[in-house]
């Protein structure tokens, strides 16, 4: 998400793809209606078949089912040919003063057209179709304090814009149309309509998409292309603009931010990789650099230090200190190159590299990629534990009509969890708003909140360790959780862990802090006020910046 589903009323035109908003998402269609009716906006509908969302549209055109890259490669296509023809009709400031756009490349890059479908520093590997990249070409040209140099004419042949169209060049209309099986007069109106309503100063447009356009084996360059096309016409950072993804649950953003993804910390941190091999060698790997020497970058991200020694405070408590990098030597480090992705995930679990697997929420018998191969691999754990609402076909994938149980060694451990009407916490929408929802009712008989029975395990792993020690064991004793969630704290007392995790999640002083004059800015303890005030020398501790201020205890809201 980059916009609320509120702004889709400020926008000019709207493409949907790959998602059925009128009836899988109102909420959001609500605001296409709103747009269409009082601000004159044109909908596109873009699908393999005529949805209700096509029957509402201006314009629908068919595709094939995963060509969006060939559809909206040809869009790109179209817009960069028109926008040298036509510059008027863009906001052509936007373009190079807030994108890429005009950023030079290293001479030796080249694009897949120059190479038949492959970039620069393809290695092969034992198959001539598969191997790794060496990016040593893929780099900025830059001036002698690292800032990367520009054409602003956009003319330089190594500037980004010149290479994009180098490298669209081979989507013309007629190969996309023979690839994606629409119709060419209303591709063409499209990438008219699209570019003209959207592209010029003051104007704006939006993306709206779902599972099918993710759900593909390339469904991260659908999105990529989705990018570049919206920064062409200037429809990013603006009303009405954005690309914007329809959830199917309530806490998509928030499970997002608070990094249930494999690649990232909370708050959209980098997770330490093995050649970082102290705090500062990471800080210096992914700390923005050329940002912090030009004199034009904001650069926001300089502030990564304040936020990543803030989260390890909140992990690690008085146990962090500078004097020990605060904990980040407890933290795993990821193997460069390595993915550790669901595909890959599984991949490694047929191969018997893991022994064992909790699956919270999630049911990859039915709702991963090659459901048969994942559950052969669910066959080659020790064990795995399912904790949902009800025994899913990934709990009982050891009783499925092709499978005898006598041949299945992985021990299965299905733990009952609470809806969620039947516990309180936070919930994170689409446009970044944390609500807070109240049980309404207890849950039915052993199930319990997933808060609860992580904390009963984790209090329970923290024991063993102590008793029994094993690799790395500080990273589990040491951690701020014995004492903090199995003791009184805080005003809600032990047993709301959900207070005690929101503070967390807030952020507090870990001592007191003082203003320059002296005075007292916060006592220890105390909640922050704003992620501008989380600082890198261990004062202050938050397992997510970017809800710091979240939280609070005045008049009883808490949020």
């Amino acid at each position: 998400m980059t916009n609320h589903w509120a702004d889709i009323q400020n926008s000019d035109a709207i493409i949907i793809v790959g998602s059925n908003a009128a009836e899988n998402h109102p909420i959001s269609f609500k605001w296409v209606t709103k747009a269409i009716e009082e601000n004159g906006a044109t909908l596109i509908s873009i699908d393999p078949r005529f949805t209700r969302s096509s029957s509402k549209a201006h314009i629908y055109a068919h595709m094939r089912s995963g060509t969006d890259i060939a559809f909206f490669g040809g869009m790109i296509n179209w817009v960069l040919n028109d926008m040298e023809k036509n510059p008027d009709k863009y906001n052509m400031t936007y373009l190079v003063e807030y994108t890429n756009a005009a950023f030079l490349i290293d001479p030796d890059f080249q694009t897949a057209t120059d190479l038949d479908g492959k970039f620069s520093g393809f290695m092969a590997g034992d198959d001539p179709n598969f191997g790794k990249y060496d990016k040593s070409t893929w780099k900025w040209q830059t001036d002698e304090n690292g800032v990367p140099l520009k054409d602003k004419t956009l003319k330089d042949p190594n500037c980004v814009f010149q290479l994009l169209k180098k490298h669209y060049s081979r989507y013309d209309p007629d190969t996309v149309c023979n690839t994606t099986g629409t119709d060419k007069e209303t591709y063409l109106k499209i990438c008219e309509t699209y570019a003209r309503l959207t592209g010029p100063v003051g104007k704006s447009g939006t993306i709206m998409y779902a599972m099918g356009t993710t759900q593909h084996t390339n469904g991260t360059q659908n999105i990529r292309a989705y990018a570049i096309l919206q920064l062409l016409l200037g429809n990013i950072g603006v009303a009405g603009g954005g690309i914007n993804a329809l959830r199917g649950e309530s806490n998509v953003q928030g499970s997002t931010d608070h990094c249930l993804l494999f690649h990232i910390l909370p708050g959209y941190l980098k997770p330490p990789v093995a050649t970082d091999v102290d705090l500062q060698a990471h800080f210096d790997r992914v700390t923005p650099g050329f940002q912090t020497a030009d004199p034009k970058s904001a650069s926001w991200w300089q502030n990564y230090p304040k936020y990543y020694v803030s989260l390890l405070k909140s992990w690690y408590g008085d146990n962090a200190t500078a004097d020990n990098e605060f904990g980040y030597q407890w933290l795993p480090k990821l193997n460069p190159g390595t993915n550790y992705s669901h595909i890959s995930l599984f991949e490694a679990m047929h191969k018997g590299d893991i022994k064992g697997l909790f699956c919270w929420g999630q049911n990859p018998a039915v709702g991963g990629p090659n459901a048969n191969f994942e559950r052969k691999a669910l066959e080659k754990l020790g064990w795995l534990v399912a904790v949902d609402l009800w025994e899913t076909e990934t709990a009982a994938f050891w009783q499925a009509p092709d499978v005898n149980p006598a041949d299945i060694q992985t021990e299965v451990f299905l733990l009952p969890a609470a809806a969620s009407y039947e516990k309180e916490g936070s919930v994170v929408n689409s446009g970044r708003w944390s609500q807070w929802r109240w049980k309404a009712v207890d849950p039915p008989g052993e199930a319990k909140p997933d808060l609860e029975i992580i904390n009963e395990l984790m209090l329970k792993i923290i024991d063993l360790y102590e008793a029994e020690g094993g690799p790395v064991a500080d990273a589990i004793t040491k951690l701020r959780w014995k004492g903090w969630y199995d003791s009184p704290q805080g005003k809600y007392g032990a047993s709301d862990l959900t207070d005690l995790v929101s503070r967390e999640i807030n952020g507090f002083a870990e001592v007191d802090i003082l203003n320059d004059d002296g005075s007292v800015k916060y006592r220890k303890g105390e909640l922050l006020a704003s992620f501008g005030h989380l600082k890198d020398d261990g004062s202050t501790s938050s397992s997510n910046w970017l809800y710091t201020q979240s939280y609070n205890e005045k008049d009883g809201n808490r949020q």
